[in-house]
């Protein structure tokens, strides 16, 4: 108290010292404002009062001071109440000095409160365009302009702004709001994620952000911005809103890529936020509408559960979990219905949840099963998406969905012309009027409507899907349309299209394709209910030479055809016996010989086994050492062989031949061959395995009236091989000639097949067994593999025989005698 009056004291001397300077009658009024802003009451006025006559006594003195006129200010506004004067005082302070921020912003404020935003805008833009380093005005006209939504003009004075103000988040987040309403989408999240490192708490800077980040696709990162969100506020409507729109994104992107249950984690997160969002605000319709959009997404990707895919599983397990994984489609389904439907009763007047309802009601009907319904009836689905046209009926889409609905040919077919006329360019009604035409087998129209389809847009699926099935109706080959059928699957990856794929790969041999593996395993967990799916994953799996995953698999398709009830029983019975004899294939390949010949009997029970299980049954039996049974049944196989198509007969009887020869020898076989009919004597098999007979015993050789024909050229190596066998086999000559007569052969034939594999792994093991001394080198260099060329069996395989010429040169070399010279004695 004591300093303050000293102080005081003081100011006044100064004062009365020099009564025409006006800093000193400022100095005294800014002391006594300051000492009235700490009292209270009566002496609070009369410090102002008398602070304020110092004020405007230094403003008279000096009309130019900037700092009296702010006070003046300051006083009007607080003190007197008096907003007319507090705004000259300020507007002259700043005009004296635009870079005064605290008169500028008591100016703004005070302009704001009476409404005169005209006026504020331009008192900001005339102190800037005064002064650059009038930084208050260039951050209220940002500000200002935000509000205008001028977010162009925004941009720039938010920016010079923060030139002044590096640190204000609010700066930071209306930069990225303009920046956001401008399309500049990274600037935005730069400028959002500057002002939430300034200010952790900015809510709507988390918020727009996420928004931002969803926008340009980048849904894990704005599910993390809503996420932090929600830790500030749990019960943010707006942030709730954006999170379940993320995983929902997010969902579909998964879905897309093949992470189904991925994605069906995400939307399960997804529904328990949108129906706290149902909570909070129960009467927004868009609400209602996300979470039937998640409950569609959800019964559209779930998967069906990886536990359940174990090569032990029972009928009764498989059945459990299908119908399982059906009712959780199928609930998720209503449940969007229902969504919609409340949607629906809060806004009528939206037209696309019309078209929601109807799309949801077609997709109940598919997962239930439903009998096809009648043409001439109006259908829920049609009427819904009806509605929708009611209130747009010009919207091209809603024509499109209602042509996609429609169990009616006419009125399917008028509503994609419609939406023709509407936009003759619309792709998507081009690829379903094809779609329609072909399944009112006009095939013409069909392959013209998909052409234009595929002409408009080359990314739509149907067209390629429509492509594929052209190509096999036409004179195209298989190869063709496996890749027409993978480009369907790629671009849309749906369990028809993928199953489809498979059905290709299987007749184009293309199934050891890397694709072919993924897009399998995704149809059996989007479809388990196709047997297809999983016989096709079986057939997979087998060319891979997983025989264990393949009867897995093949079981699962079998238990899938016990459990359907929508084929005819001659049909049935026909599927079943095809996926059997494919899994007793695989059950003798596994060398599980038991279980296939155990298969064999219970179909031979059912009257399931025909003349392939025939073939199986043979070879299990065999395998097992039940040698008298697998002759009797190939005997029965051989009974069976005229009633047989051409080429199954062949193969049937060089089967029957072989599994002879193994039991009971080379005599036997070849009684079996000349009783075979001189039709299927042709046959590529046939002439190997008389060929082989012949090299085995050359003093029995076979007297069998084979036509003349050229050998195709990928069997002419094996053809040489046993040539050279039979050489080896001769009785005429000695021993090493024999070796040298099979090798000059085979010399011979590598000149015409110089990349056979077959052949030079034959020589090398002829060469080893010459016991030249030079063999081992000549092994080496001819068994050298040759880079994309499949290695064949010989006699020997070409690790072996470089393994053999390696110790071969080793021992030949330590057999050599070694000269032992006597040590000398030095002698000096």
């Amino acid at each position: 108290m004591v300093e303050e009056d000293n102080s005081l004291a003081q100011l006044q001397k100064t004062l009365d010292a020099d009564p025409t300077n006006p800093s000193n009658h400022y100095n005294l009024g800014l002391f006594l404002w300051k000492k009235g802003e700490a009292a209270e009451g009566e002496d609070a006025k009369r410090l102002n009062e008398k602070a304020a006559e110092s004020f405007l006594a230094s403003a008279k003195l000096n009309p130019n001071y900037a700092d009296a006129f702010r006070s003046l200010g300051h006083f009007y506004e607080q003190v007197a109440g008096n907003r007319q004067r507090a705004a000259k005082c300020y507007q002259r302070a700043v005009t004296l000095n635009p870079d005064d921020a605290e008169a500028g912003e008591g100016l703004c404020n005070l302009l704001d409160k009476e409404g005169k935003e005209i006026l504020e805008i331009s008192s900001c833009k005339e102190a800037s365009d005064k002064s650059p380093r009038a930084f208050w005005a260039f951050r209220r006209l940002g500000f200002l302009q935000v509000h205008q939504r001028k977010w162009s003009e925004a941009v720039p004075s938010l920016q010079h702004a923060i030139r002044g103000y590096p640190s204000c988040a609010d700066l930071w987040e209306a930069l990225g709001l303009a920046y956001q309403q401008l399309g500049m989408f990274m600037a935005s999240v730069k400028s959002y994620g500057r002002a939430i490192e300034l200010d952790k708490l900015r809510i709507f800077a988390l918020i727009e952000s996420g928004n931002v980040q969803l926008l340009v696709g980048a849904f894990r990162k704005g599910v993390e911005q809503f996420r932090l969100a929600l830790q500030l506020v749990p019960e943010d409507l707006s942030a709730k809103f954006g999170l379940a729109s993320g995983l929902l994104s997010w969902a579909r992107e998964c879905t897309s890529s093949g992470a189904f249950k991925w994605a069906a984690t995400l939307l399960e997160e997804a529904s328990e936020v949108a129906k706290s969002c149902t909570c909070l605000a129960g009467n927004l319709y868009c609400m209602w509408k996300l979470h039937g959009d998640i409950q569609i997404a959800y019964a559209k990707c779930l998967p069906w559960g990886e536990d359940y895919i174990v090569e032990k599983l029972n009928v009764e397990e498989f059945r459990t979990s299908i119908l399982k994984w059906k009712h959780a489609r199928v609930s998720a389904a209503y449940g969007a219905k229902r969504a919609y439907q409340r949607a629906l009763h809060l806004s009528p007047w939206q037209s696309n949840i019309y078209t929601d309802i109807s799309l949801c009601r077609d997709l109940i009907c598919s997962l239930e099963d439903t009998s096809k319904p009648d043409p001439a009836v109006w259908q829920l689905q049609e009427k819904m998406a009806l509605g929708g046209l009611i209130l747009e009926p010009s919207n091209k889409d809603y024509w499109v969905i209602l042509g996609c609905v429609s169990s009616n040919y006419a009125l399917k077919q008028h509503s994609l012309v419609r939406a023709l006329q509407i936009d003759v360019s619309l792709a998507e009604a081009w690829a379903y009027l094809g779609k329609m035409y072909w399944e009112l087998n006009e095939k013409l129209l069909a392959r013209q409507a998909l052409d234009r389809a595929r002409s408009i847009e080359p990314s739509l699926a149907v067209p390629w899907a429509g492509m594929s099935v052209d190509n096999q109706a036409g004179a195209s080959s298989v190869e063709d349309s496996f890749e027409s059928c993978l480009r369907a699957a790629l671009i849309l990856p749906i369990a028809e299209f993928q199953v489809g794929l498979g059905a290709l790969a299987t007749r184009s041999g293309q199934l050891l394709s890397p694709q072919m593996l993924g897009a399998i395993r995704q149809a059996v967990q989007r479809a388990p209910n196709y047997a297809e799916s999983h016989n096709i994953e079986g057939l997979v799996c087998e060319a891979r030479c997983d025989y264990i995953s393949a009867v897995a698999a093949y079981r699962r398709a079998r238990f899938t055809l016990t459990m359907a009830s929508h084929f005819d029983s001659d049909v049935l019975r026909s599927r079943l016996a095809d996926v059997s004899v494919n899994l007793v294939r695989s059950l003798c390949k596994a060398g599980l010989g038991s279980d296939a010949a155990q298969e064999c009997e219970d179909l031979n029970r059912e009257g399931l086994l025909g003349t392939d299980e025939l073939q199986i049954y043979a070879v299990a039996l065999w395998k097992e050492g039940r040698y008298k049974e697998a002759l009797s049944v190939a005997r029965t196989l051989a009974g069976k062989v005229s009633s047989m198509e051409q080429a199954s007969a062949a193969a049937a009887a060089a089967l029957v031949c072989k599994l002879v020869y193994s039991i009971s020898g080379k005599d036997a076989s070849a009684t079996v061959i000349q009783r075979i009919p001189p039709q299927l004597l042709d046959s590529t098999q046939m002439r190997f395995i008389a060929s082989a007979l012949n090299a085995l015993q050359p003093a029995k050789k076979l007297e069998l009236n084979f036509p003349l024909v050229v050998w195709p050229y990928q069997f002419s190596s094996e053809i040489h091989s046993i040539a050279a066998l039979e050489k080896m086999t001769g009785i005429e000559l000695n021993y090493h000639m024999r070796i040298d007569s099979a090798v000059k052969h085979l010399q011979r034939a590598l000149h015409m097949f110089p990349n056979s594999s077959l052949i030079r792994n034959h020589i090398g093991s002829l060469l080893l067994s010459s016991g030249d001394w030079i063999a081992p080198n000549k092994a080496i260099k001819c068994t050298a593999l040759l880079h994309n060329e499949s290695v064949r069996k010989a006699l020997k395989s070409p690790h072996q025989i470089r393994g053999a010429s390696i110790v071969a040169c080793y021992a030949s070399s330590c057999a050599i005698h070694k000269f032992v010279f006597p040590i000398m004695q030095a002698s000096f």
